[in-house]
């Protein structure tokens, strides 16, 4: 009987761990899903998103709301909904292991196995399969054709891998197909009616032809054909009548190219350099487009015509030099990076159709322009920065700012070394900006040179009040502009204005201060990206509580000043980024989460009455330990109130005390609805991993307010009694066993905060800035910029320069005060860091390595600030978590951080066993 017994017990037992939940391992990774590339139809009855793993293969989903029908297409990606809403086409990747097979052997990656296409029939749920297919086009205004490239290897008898390619040009509803072999490029226009191929013509002789087809009356046209002939950048206008592209048909390696045009009379223009002046050229590498009306041609020229220069010198004979000169308007780092960009830099021109008219909008010193509604409209925006690169070293990238008109010519100076962002209005009336220098929001009328300022009458602040860099003030957006330019709309820290930029009316408070009364930021959000206006009285805006973090959408009139009508507002974040509304009818696509629902994709209607959740990506999260959040709040030492989100394990037992890690990165209280799947983390710790694995989470915000040259005292302020005020009010934290983590600007603050504190029984830190006064002078790599600008007027807050503020570089520093620390400290630098200087973890770690400290260096090879290399990522999130649990938990140090890696081992030797 007492042998039965216990084995009840025993089976008992067994079946309550099986139905426990367990935590998340490093192995789970893979297991965890993304939902990406949702997209919707014009007519809101189709809607396909995918579904991919961390690693391995994914599906795309095909949602029919025609028929309540669902359609997996496995490793399906680059998706085309077309206009008319009645096919779907995908393109296919092989298999993941298949790809991963060849690598291991090291298989040349022109012989890998090429995608395949999908075409998915709305009318019949047909599905047609077409295999060896690299690019794909589906022209907007003509949904009925589908042109591809269907690609093979071919292998001569050198065993050389050469590539045949083939157009296919198909008709989805017909099923006809004209195909061309031997193609170099091709270009279609938007109504499908012209297809431009550029051909390799495969005679005696080796010659490229340009031809056009007609689509519709199958018609083929030899535009140019010959030897030794060149064809770039093919363009057809929007209507399928007009076309452009540059040929060279010189044998040089130097080409001379020259701009063909044909008008829709089929007149040829020929535009070479006689065009301009002889040191002006026509350029392959720049931009060859028509407006949108077809009325203008935009092309590029340089001023110069590259040489291939004869090598007369062997490598060792020449001499590798970079001459650094303090006159350079931008220093060399800065050039080299931006090397590629100035050597295939062009200068854009347009030739105006109608009066065969060309002007040269962009030059060597003002080379940046903004052309509107893709080249219809006649004013365009010119920046001329050539003056102003120094400043760009410790201040800002200062520019003068002209209009240009595209029919005459004529460029207007507008602003002088101005650091404005400017907004030109859909009709170009107006310019409206925001100026720093006082705070206000102007409109600049450009027919009459007028300037006003919209909102000099008001109280209420248009701009972020509580930014505490040394900074100008920073605003909080333009909406959107009203029909006919008459109004736009502004907003300030919870509510939407409606200015009259004529200045004739008062503004108006267009969401009658419901924003500020419910403590809640509404932002006008654009679900259709091509409107200039809002194309109905009624607007969706997406609301955010500052105070409880809750979220949601709502409906304005923008007719006339009234309260915002609530459709969906929960505690949970709607992304106001992934959500998307169909052209024609009333149905949107979009996501909500927290920290414990994963963002999957939602379809409804428009007023959010009727809502089918459509993914569920992640049902095995179910089987596993998560964890809650909660909003913290606490009065930091200066008296300010402060927030803060501490994570803690699901079920936490009774009476146990748990370690607790404290991460931190400016201000994250507003992510206290973020979802965080488990993932290897390239700088950071993962929040979902943590909890479910005993850990509790502690993310406290930092203000700097009246700060300014002490930003490492400033964090100490914030964290430290955040720290000391979630000890005192839950007794489940285990005050013997915390820990920090931090990366970058939370790196510098954890180096800074062990030297100040022991309260902290080890740390994490990530590309620290440990010495300010090396850092100051140092380059930002990765950018080539000056590091000064950071310190002197950004996030390192010092908002003076080395030489005039030197005792808070020295005071900042954490280098200086090394034989303070007292915490073990693991540090994660690598080599190719273009953000922080890799020397600054060194300094670091070489100056606790003289005093004996524990500390150990990460440097992952070849890697920049954040890692990239999943491999990398998988494994810092093995070695940061076992650091933590030897210190925190007590478990048993790991041979890496006793023993070390040798150099000559590192290829093979992980150490993450335990040391005995």
């Amino acid at each position: 009987m007492k042998r039965i017994i216990s084995c009840i017990a025993i089976l008992m037992l067994c079946t309550h761990c099986f139905g426990q939940n367990r935590s998340l391992s490093h192995r789970d990774y893979d297991k965890w899903k993304s939902v990406r590339n949702s997209k919707i139809s014009n007519d809101g009855k189709i809607v396909t998103f995918e579904i991919n793993p961390q690693k391995g293969d994914g599906n795309l989903f095909i949602y029919n709301y025609s028929n309540n029908s669902k359609l997996i297409i496995k490793r399906g990606y680059n998706t085309t909904i077309t206009s008319n809403s009645d096919y779907v086409i995908t393109k296919i990747r092989p298999l993941y292991n298949v790809i991963r097979g060849l690598k291991l052997k090291k298989t040349k990656k022109d012989k890998f196995p090429k995608d395949s296409l999908y075409i998915w029939y709305r009318s019949n749920n047909k599905l047609i399969k077409i295999g060896n297919v690299s690019e794909y086009t589906s022209p907007k205004d003509n949904p009925n054709l589908l042109l591809y490239i269907k690609e093979s290897n071919i292998e001569d008898k050198k065993s050389d891998i050469k590539s045949s390619k083939e157009l296919i040009i198909y008709n989805l509803k017909t099923n006809s197909k004209k195909i061309f072999k031997d193609i170099i490029s091709y270009s279609v226009a938007k109504n499908g009616s012209i297809v431009l191929i550029n051909q390799e013509v495969k005679t005696s002789i080796k010659m490229n032809q340009l031809i056009t087809y007609n689509v519709k009356n199958k018609n083929i046209r030899i535009l140019n054909k010959g030897k030794d002939i060149t064809f770039k950048n093919l363009t057809i206008d929007s209507k399928g009548k007009q076309i452009a592209y540059i040929e060279s048909t010189d044998t040089l390696k130097n080409h001379n190219y020259k701009l063909i045009f044909i008008n829709k009379t089929g007149r040829t223009y020929n535009i070479n350099s006689n065009n301009f002046n002889k040191k002006s050229f026509i350029s392959p590498k720049g931009k060859l487009f028509f407006s949108e009306n077809n009325k203008r041609l935009f092309f590029g020229i340089v001023n110069h015509k590259a040489i291939n220069r004869k090598d007369s010198l062997t490598d060792d004979e020449k001499y590798h030099l970079d001459v650094w000169n303090y006159r350079d308007n931008f220093i060399n780092p800065y050039q080299k990076v931006n090397l590629k960009q100035e050597k295939d830099r062009t200068y854009l021109c347009v030739f105006n159709i109608n009066n065969n008219k060309i002007f040269q909008i962009e030059n060597i010193k003002a080379n940046t322009s903004k052309i509107y509604k893709k080249g219809n409209k006649s004013i365009a925006l010119l920046f001329d920065s050539s003056e102003y690169g120094r400043f760009q070293d410790f201040s800002k990238l200062y520019k003068d700012i002209y209009t240009y008109n595209l029919d005459t010519g004529n460029k207007t100076k507008v602003f002088t070394k101005s650091e404005l962002n400017i907004h030109l209005s859909p009709k170009q009336k107006y310019i409206v900006f925001f100026q720093p220098k006082d705070s206000l929001w102007y409109s600049y009328n450009i027919k009459n040179k007028k300037m006003l300022a919209l909102n000099k009458d008001l109280k209420t602040a248009f701009y972020n009040q509580k930014m505490d860099m040394p900074m100008s003030a920073i605003p909080y957006g333009l909406q959107t502009w009203l029909k006919n330019d008459k109004y736009v709309l502004i907003a300030d820290k919870y509510d939407i204005w409606k200015f009259d930029c004529s200045g004739i009316e008062a503004p108006i408070n267009l969401t009658n201060g419901f924003g500020r009364s419910n403590n809640v930021k509404l932002r006008y959000k654009k679900l259709n990206n091509k409107e200039s206006y809002p194309l109905s009285k009624n607007i969706i805006l997406h609301g955010f509580n500052y105070k409880n973090k809750k979220s949601g959408y709502y409906s304005l009139n923008i007719k006339k000043k009234n309260n915002p009508k609530e459709l969906i507002y929960s505690n949970h974040f709607y992304n106001a980024n992934n959500i998307y509304k169909s052209k024609e009818g009333k149905n949107i696509i979009f996501t909500k989460e927290s920290f414990k629902l994963y963002p999957d994709l939602y379809y409804s209607d428009i007023n959010f009455k009727k809502i089918t959740k459509l993914s569920t990506a992640n049902p095995q999260q179910k089987e596993y330990k998560w964890g809650n959040v909660s909003l913290e709040h606490w009065t930091n030492g200066d008296g300010v109130e402060m927030e803060g989100l501490l994570y803690t394990p699901e079920k936490m037992e009774k009476n146990k005390k748990y370690p607790m890690l404290v991460y931190f990165y400016e201000k994250s209280s507003d992510t206290y609805n973020k979802h965080f799947i488990p993932q290897p983390n390239w700088s950071i710790i993962n929040r979902s991993y943590c909890t479910s694995n005993d850990y509790i989470i502690f993310v406290p915000n930092i203000t700097y307010k009246n700060k300014t040259g002490y930003p490492g005292e400033a964090a100490y302020s914030s964290i430290v009694t955040g720290v000391l005020n979630m000890c005192q009010k839950h007794n489940f934290i285990d005050k013997k066993n915390i820990g920090l983590q931090g990366q970058s600007w939370g790196g510098y603050q954890i180096a800074y905060l062990v030297t100040r504190t022991n309260l902290f029984k080890c740390a994490m830190a990530g590309a620290p800035v440990s010495n300010m006064t090396s850092a100051y002078g140092g380059i930002r790599w990765r950018t080539g910029m000056s590091r000064q600008f950071q310190y002197e007027q950004t996030q390192s807050r010092q908002g003076g320069t080395l030489w005039n503020s030197t005792i808070q570089y020295i005071e900042n520093s954490p280098v200086f005060f090394v034989p303070k620390i007292k915490t073990p400290l693991l540090i994660m630098h690598n080599d190719h860091d273009g953000a922080v200087p890799w020397y600054q973890g060194i300094e670091l770690f070489m100056a606790m390595r003289r005093f004996n400290k524990p500390c150990w260096m990460l440097s992952y090879n070849n890697e920049a600030h954040n890692l990239k290399r999943r491999a990398n990522r998988i494994d810092l999130s093995i070695r940061t978590m076992q650091f933590f649990d030897y210190y925190l938990k007590g478990e048993k140090e790991p041979v890496w951080m006793k023993y070390g890696i040798p150099a000559h081992k590192k290829e093979y030797m992980t150490g993450y066993q335990l040391a005995k």
